[in-house]
């Protein structure tokens, strides 16, 4: 089917800034520059200058951001980490590949872990908190934090969604012993093809992982040396250099990105006995989200999806199953009430800095022609 509003507009982003994408690949072919050049290394230094982060490994994706962060724990078979089922499997699949067990707790309506949940979850065996900030909204840290240091549990962030979001002035990326980024095509900060990069502030893990991403090769002077083995998890220079142009523009087009949550706020929450909109704030925190996604929850969901696409906008319901409700990954059943009602309900709307206010205009109009 040919949309008129795309889901995601990726083309209208390149044009706006082709010729400098058009530049840095041209250097970099010039140059022949492709793997682990300087492209790289600026990359991951704007990272830690944005983020305010000590260090950051630019790695080929956010699932191996997620394998790497786990791995520097020490996790045994058997132990737990504990992570919401509404998520991408990613999650949850690292945990399984470092050996431990994923133990799923709910979610709030921001559709991010309840820390409550958390702790009625922990036993001896868990060892760690995997949170998940998604759409662009931090999780609520500031309890997570306590209920880590009480238990005495590492806390790895899946940051894949959340790039440059904060909480009470902290970046994403800074509340735990790791986190892991993503640079896939959806994301607000993308690449054209896999990519992602893990954030710590802690040494030992950078060293560890640097390691780790490009078979335990490391420079001495003017030789290089193996330490230990590794694997092959690099970014590329081409890719690196498309993310640094796009690094330029990337909060403007998230304040962009904030003005159409806006907008649909304030036209959507005419249909409150239909739909539920975002909250921007919480009455105990400083949230700033940079909307990854803006999500709904609605009434009848199926039929507004295909009466959305009728009328050629394209609209997703991502994550409407829990990882826990794989039937061929976790045999044993878990009841999360919130996950699984949010779940049937959940629609993702276009949301990208050059969606014009025509289509926003247009994309409400159909909403509500659907529910008259």
């Amino acid at each position: 089917m040919t949309y008129k509003i795309k889901y995601i507009n990726l083309q209208a982003q390149h044009r706006s800034i082709q010729k400098e994408i058009k530049k840095s690949i041209e250097r970099a072919f010039l140059n022949s520059s492709f793997i682990l050049r300087d492209e790289v290394y600026k990359f991951e230094k704007k990272v830690c200058k944005i983020l305010k982060v000590k260090y950051c490994v630019s790695l080929n994706s956010g699932t191996d951001g997620l394998l790497m962060a786990l791995s520097q724990l020490g996790l045994k078979k058997g132990d737990e980490v504990i992570t919401p089922s509404h998520t991408y499997v990613a999650s949850a699949g690292a945990i399984k590949h470092v050996g431990a067990e994923p133990i799923f707790a709910d979610i709030r309506n921001d559709f991010n872990i309840d820390p409550k949940d958390i702790e009625k979850k922990i036993t001896k065996k868990t060892k760690a908190i995997m949170v998940v900030h998604l759409n662009g909204r931090c999780c609520e840290m500031n309890n997570i934090i306590k209920i880590a240091k009480k238990f005495k549990l590492k806390i790895i962030e899946d940051a894949a969604q959340c790039f440059g979001a904060k909480l009470n002035g902290t970046y994403a990326g800074n509340f735990g012993f790791a986190a892991a980024f993503s640079l896939h095509p959806m994301k607000s900060l993308s690449v054209p093809g896999d990519g992602g990069f893990l954030t710590t502030n802690i040494k030992k893990v950078y060293d560890n992982v640097m390691l780790l991403r490009d078979h335990g090769r490391v420079k001495q002077g003017n030789k290089v040396i193996r330490k230990s083995y590794g694997l092959n998890s690099r970014l590329d220079n081409l890719h690196a250099g498309i993310a640094l142009v796009k690094l330029k523009y990337f909060f403007k087009w998230v304040a962009k990105r904030k003005k159409i949550a806006s907008f649909y706020n304030k036209e959507l929450s005419k249909l409150k006995k239909y739909i539920k909109v975002p909250d921007f704030k919480d009455n105990n925190n400083n949230y700033h989200d940079t909307f990854n996604s803006y999500v709904i929850q609605v009434k009848n969901r199926e039929k507004l999806k295909n009466f959305l696409k009728k009328h050629k906008i394209e609209v997703f319901s991502h994550i409407d199953k829990g990882v826990h409700l794989e039937k061929n990954l976790f045999k044993k059943k878990i009841s999360l009430p919130v996950t699984e009602q949010i779940e049937k309900k959940i629609l993702s709307l276009p949301i990208y800095p050059e969606l014009s206010l025509s289509d926003q205009i247009y994309i409400c109009k159909i909403i509500k022609k659907f529910y008259e």
